[in-house]
């Protein structure tokens, strides 16, 4: 009857060899970063028990704050989340012409602007006067207008040289931001927008 073989240390060494050469048996040593945080770590640990121990109504003191900053940061969250989202659904809806009928001019609908501003109605008076603003570039050739039309949109079809282009976002964006995205808007940033709007708007060359 034949014998087997008994292995040899020679095969237990492969064997082990080749299972401790396997992910999981991989070992380096931490990052800097990462022991900098474990130490951190184990001493706020330490110093937080040992406050529990030696000061219990400053321990509890400090977990109410730490709660009600917790609370404070979801919450700002939360609003900025709320924000955002708002803006971003109202920013792609058109500035649309606030009166039915015959539609009228830019200079109608700059001097609307102007009222609306004066009247504290300032996220209103910025929309007019981007209407203004479209109706000015159409009459030079430079947009085809429509109310259908977003405030982007505009700023993508107008046909205008690079620096006109880059100011024409930036308008748009300031536009956004402040009528739809909640940004603090004060008349002297409205007559900045309605300045900036009023240079001289140029074709790119061809």
């Amino acid at each position: 009857m034949p014998q087997q073989s008994e292995a040899g240390p020679e095969l237990y060494r492969a064997v082990l060899d080749s299972v401790f050469a396997t992910d999981p048996y991989r070992w380096s040593p931490p990052s800097a970063a990462l022991r900098l945080l474990s130490e951190w770590w184990d001493w706020l640990t330490v110093w937080l028990d040992g406050l529990r121990v030696e000061n219990p109504l400053l321990f509890r003191v400090f977990l109410v704050i730490l709660l009600l900053a917790w609370i404070g940061i979801f919450l700002h969250a939360a609003w900025l989340v709320w924000l955002t989202v708002k803006g971003a659904a109202r920013a792609e809806r058109p500035v649309a012409l606030p009166v039915a009928g015959e539609r009228q001019g830019a200079e109608w609908y700059a001097r609307a602007a102007d009222r609306a501003a004066a009247e504290g109605r300032l996220a209103e008076a910025l929309q007019l006067a981007f209407v203004a603003l479209a109706l000015t570039l159409e009459s030079q050739g430079l947009l085809q207008y429509h109310p259908s039309k977003t405030p982007a949109e505009c700023a993508r079809e107008a046909r205008l040289a690079g620096s006109d282009r880059e100011r024409m976002k930036g308008l748009v964006g300031s536009l956004y931001s402040y009528a739809f995205g909640g940004r603090s808007l004060g008349l002297d940033d409205y007559r900045r927008w309605r300045e900036t709007g009023a240079g001289p708007w140029h074709a790119p060359a061809r």
